[in-house]
């Protein structure tokens, strides 16, 4: 009698541990198939292209021998890069904010119609050998809408910069309890120190920044530089790629890039524009002060 119910048990054993097997491969080879449905994640076009410096695409040899074919470098134009860097555009005068408003909306009309059409972006993937760069007209497209917004700062802001909301909040913690015990408050609200550093130091820059004046005759000439720069945007984006053009292309596009980002960096008043938005800092929508 135990010599039987031994050798069931042994069975029964033998039995539950073939059963957990096949239950597992099942399991494993199901999980297998889903990934393999799914296949991998791939980004949307523009993401994909946003910073990379080398190809997108990677072939099989490349992989194996783990090295990546580098693409090679654009030359400047340097002519061009001293013509559009010089040259100033006659534009009407900037001397009101209606004025102001009235020549950026212009240009920012400009830049719609471009962008609407695929961008510099579009311009680059729409041929085998340019998509590589195509990188570069995303950073185009990028650095043109810093420009229209670094000049739609400039118009609204001429007499001041407007309190936000950040700005008059903490600025009225700071009036009514003291920066130490607002601290000591925020603290309390679960605000990490961080953080709060932040908005209390951006309190201070913003009445500073409400305070300053700019005067339109600053702002004129960016006009200028501006429109020069779009109109080049313009132009190089409807151009035609082929083997005789795409070298000329590809150094015209990375000059136009060169004197934009040398432009908006070192251009002291459309660099201050661009550097006063930046200093807003980030408040989660959800945030409860």
């Amino acid at each position: 009698m135990s010599s039987f119910f031994f050798y069931n048990k042994n069975i029964m054993t033998r039995s539950t541990i073939i059963t957990a097997y096949f239950v597992l491969v099942g399991f494993l080879y199901g999980c297998g198939t889903s990934e393999e449905a799914k296949g991998p994640v791939i980004q949307p076009k523009k993401e994909a292209t946003w910073v990379r410096t080398e190809k997108v695409k990677t072939t099989k040899e490349e992989v194996f021998s783990g090295k990546k074919k580098k693409l090679a470098k654009i030359p400047i134009n340097i002519s061009l890069e001293k013509k559009i860097s010089l040259e100033k555009m006659n534009t009407t005068e900037v001397t009101d904010k209606a004025s102001c408003l009235d020549q950026l909306n212009s240009l920012d009309r400009r830049r719609t119609v471009v962008q609407k059409a695929g961008g510099m972006w579009s311009a680059f993937e729409r041929n085998v050998d340019t998509k590589p760069y195509s990188f570069n007209g995303m950073q185009l497209d990028s650095n043109t809408n810093k420009m229209i917004f670094g000049l739609r700062h400039l118009c609204q802001t001429a007499e001041g910069v407007p309190l936000n909301s950040v700005a008059i909040e903490f600025k009225k913690l700071i009036k009514d309890h003291g920066s130490k015990e607002t601290k000591k408050i925020l603290i309390s609200r679960g605000e990490h120190l961080q953080d709060i550093d932040k908005f209390l130091n951006y309190a201070e820059v913003a009445h500073k920044l409400n305070n300053r004046k700019i005067g339109f005759n600053l702002i004129s000439p960016l006009f200028g530089r501006t429109e020069i720069l779009i109109e080049l945007y313009e132009e190089i984006s409807k151009r035609i790629i082929n083997e005789k053009s795409i070298d000329v292309f590809l150094s015209d596009s990375v000059t136009l890039l060169k004197v934009m980002t040398d432009f908006i960096h070192l251009d002291q008043v459309m660099s201050m524009a661009l550097n006063e938005d930046a200093q807003v800092p980030y408040r989660h929508i959800d945030q409860d002060m």
